[in-house]
């Protein structure tokens, strides 16, 4: 035996330099798809926080509308023009966090943003005519359809 290794020491550590590469190699690949992964997984992680705050956003506006729908209907106007700018917040907040796919929501969510401040400006004043109210109260009612939906679109992602 002792022969043999003192013939053979050189390709006896070539045949072991070879087999730590390829452990190493291995290593590394194992490494690099752990790595992928994890990013894969955060990347995940991220994506379901993001849609778990904005069905909560969406849920606390459609609470709000119906708050502000509650204050028209008692004739309490300038209460009710209070709560528009925390509204409109909500509104930005939501359409901000919206992926890309969402573009006719997104662009529904600006509407209904721009339209809280006319709606506001409306309300400072106290009780608008008869006419004005009806189409105060259907434009809440078309924010909160639009809000219903998205949160009914997200809560679907979920499963």
């Amino acid at each position: 035996m002792m022969d043999f290794l003192q013939n053979q020491w050189g390709d006896l550590f070539s045949a072991l330099g070879f087999a730590a590469s390829a452990l190493g190699l291995a290593a590394a690949a194992w490494a690099a798809l752990n790595a992928r992964s994890a990013k894969r997984a955060a990347i995940e992680a991220r994506d379901r926080i993001g849609r778990t705050l904005t069905v909560a956003d969406v849920q606390r506006a459609i609470s709000l509308i119906e708050r502000i729908k509650e204050r028209h209907a008692e004739n309490r106007w300038d209460a009710a023009a209070d709560r528009y700018p925390d509204l409109r917040e909500l509104l930005y907040n939501i359409e901000a966090r919206l992926p890309e796919e969402y573009g006719e929501m997104r662009a529904d969510l600006l509407w209904a943003a721009e339209l809280t401040l006319e709606m506001e400006n409306e309300a400072v004043g106290g009780a608008p005519s008869p006419e004005n109210t009806i189409n105060t109260i259907r434009s809440l009612n078309n924010m909160q359809d639009v809000l219903q939906r998205l949160a009914s679109s997200l809560n679907w992602e979920e499963r």
